[in-house]
């Protein structure tokens, strides 16, 4: 073999070698996106970029990535890289993303450009339909809004705090905070610490104390989101998939979360088990009770769900059985996420959404859910809703006081915790009751799954309804 054709010979096998570690490392990437790793999966992708990498995958995970850990400046970044490919084949739910990561950037602008080529390409997605029928979305939230005066709390810390909870006048709450144990175990969808349960009681003068971890309800898995009884003995929360304090993986590799129960006996939680509608290969989360505590809510991507995750319930029955799972179905839930939601003693539904139109992010809605076939959806408005995530949103009918979580600007940590007082109430009555069959007008057949718009004499939306 000449000199030349083993310097060629040679030169091939060490392309060959390099092509194979950017492969390997491009499936290490894919793997843990698909398996939630968002954080390092991150980091991998990066890595691919600053060799000069460029496909459609890649863009496609990190925007998506970004998105999952609330950065929607970066989000946006990435799929405004994806979509300056050339010959990309793209999907519509892409679209959506890029639309709601420049919301939260506050370019309405923009979003509202690449909204447009969504519900184009997705004229049948709730989502789209609930964007066509509300094309005034920004002017109907500043009517919303002005009707809480909110400020941040003393108990939050540089971590994420979030998932505020009612237990008598104590608050309990969910955090990231490192305890000196908790900061050993790190959430691999975003590298932070898994979250504890804390508590904290109200103070004469309307702060809170010290929080200090909740009794016997915490291990070395994420905790949060509790609901409890109103006498105080039963708690609903939720909890990784695990099984004596170990994680339990499905076959992808993730620790779903499930719903767990628990007595208070002699001042410590007890008899803790898992709800028998929770499953390892989807997660059932946020649970909340209603007034009558006969009925629990809570969010899910089970089998059924229209998007990312749903707003299920179940009835509890006398025995402490449950039934099956029903979804709320598609006025409230869409093809993005709705999730945490809280039902006040008077029956009204709140809850988090990024599928209805919002400012950005998870925006607060509130429904009455006394008659499922009859909803109307509100925005909460500002200031509760901004344009980055609030939800969590939590408030007693009586005192008008309450809390949300927001990663907003201006707070401590990546998520921060707000009290509140209600001002003014929100108007959950759509005060025009119409009924009918929407046809096809050429051969009359009903058409299903219809978006229907009320608009009055000078052409204002009013309303819509599928």
């Amino acid at each position: 073999m000449t000199r030349k054709h083993t310097y060629i010979f040679c030169l091939s096998i060490l392309f060959s070698t390099i092509s194979i570690a950017q492969d390997r490392k491009s499936e290490k990437a894919q793997k843990e996106f698909e398996s939630y790793s968002y954080a390092p999966a991150i980091e991998s992708y990066e890595v691919l970029v600053a060799k000069g990498y460029s496909q459609e995958a890649i863009y496609k995970n990190l925007g998506d990535a970004y998105y999952q850990n609330a950065n929607y400046t970066e989000a946006a970044n990435w799929f405004k890289k994806l979509f300056e490919l050339n010959d990309a084949t793209i999907e519509a739910e892409y679209l959506y993303l890029y639309a709601q990561s420049l919301k939260s950037n506050k370019d309405y602008e923009a979003a509202a450009l690449w909204m447009d080529r969504y519900e184009t390409a997705k004229t049948t997605e709730v989502r789209a339909r609930k964007s066509m029928g509300s094309p005034d979305y920004l002017e109907k939230i500043e009517r919303s809004s002005g009707r809480y005066d909110i400020k941040s709390l003393p108990i939050n810390s540089p971590a994420s705090d979030f998932a505020p909870a009612f237990k008598d006048k104590d608050l309990v709450f969910s955090t990231a905070r490192d305890s000196g144990t908790v900061g050993r175990y790190v959430h691999t969808w975003n590298n932070k610490p898994f979250t504890n349960l804390y508590t904290a009681s109200e103070t004469a003068e309307g702060s809170y104390d010290e929080p200090t971890k909740l009794n016997s309800l915490n291990r070395k898995t994420h905790e949060t989101s509790a609901v409890f009884t109103k006498d105080g003995s039963t708690v609903y929360f939720t909890r990784n998939n695990s099984k004596n304090g170990k994680f339990s993986r499905d076959e992808k590799g993730v620790s779903r979360l499930k719903i767990y129960r628990a007595n208070l006996e002699n001042g410590a939680w007890t008899n803790i088990t898992e709800l028998p509608f929770n499953g390892d290969d989807f997660s059932t989360a946020h649970p909340t009770l209603s007034p009558d505590e006969r009925k629990l809510y809570f969010a899910s991507d089970m089998a059924g769900t229209h998007g990312a995750s749903d707003i299920f319930v179940v009835d509890i029955a006398d025995d402490g059985s449950f039934s099956t799972p029903q979804n709320l179905g598609n006025v409230i839930n869409t093809e993005g996420r709705e999730t945490f939601p809280h039902v006040t003693e008077s029956n009204e539904l709140y809850f988090a959404s990024d599928g209805h139109p919002g400012l950005g992010g998870l925006d607060v809605f509130a429904t009455k859910i006394d008659d499922l076939d009859n909803l109307y959806v509100v925005n909460t408005g500002r200031p509760v809703n901004s344009e980055k995530d609030d939800f969590s949103f939590i408030i007693n009918s009586e005192t008008k006081k309450g809390f949300f979580a927001s990663n907003r600007e201006g707070g401590q940590g990546s998520d921060d915790i707000y009290g509140f007082t209600e001002t003014e109430p929100i108007d959950l009555i759509c005060n025009t009751a119409l009924s009918g069959v929407v046809k096809d007008q050429k051969d009359g057949t009903p058409l299903p799954n219809a978006n229907v718009i009320l608009v009055s004499a000078d052409g204002t939306t009013l309303t819509e309804v599928i």
